[in-house]
């Protein structure tokens, strides 16, 4: 038996693989009043942002703008 082989079956008989799966199915909790987002900046490049969850796209590339530039406001 290959290593390979071992690792996928101690992984099964263990239930790794089946909490794994099951992961997927489970309710995730509700945000906690932020989140990650993509924003695109005035020069076309792209950043991640930390907003309050809900903002708008065009608040999320407005703050991501101001972040740049270093403007007092965004902090």
């Amino acid at each position: 038996m290959s290593d390979d082989e071992d690792y996928a079956n101690n992984a099964n008989s263990t239930g790794a693989a089946n909490r794994a799966d099951n992961e997927q199915d489970r309710e995730r909790p509700p945000l906690l009043g932020t989140e990650m987002r993509e924003a695109t900046l005035p020069d076309g490049s792209q950043a991640v942002v930390v907003v309050q969850a809900g903002t708008s796209q065009d608040e999320v590339d407005a703050k991501a703008a101001r972040l740049r530039r270093g403007a007092p406001e965004a902090k």
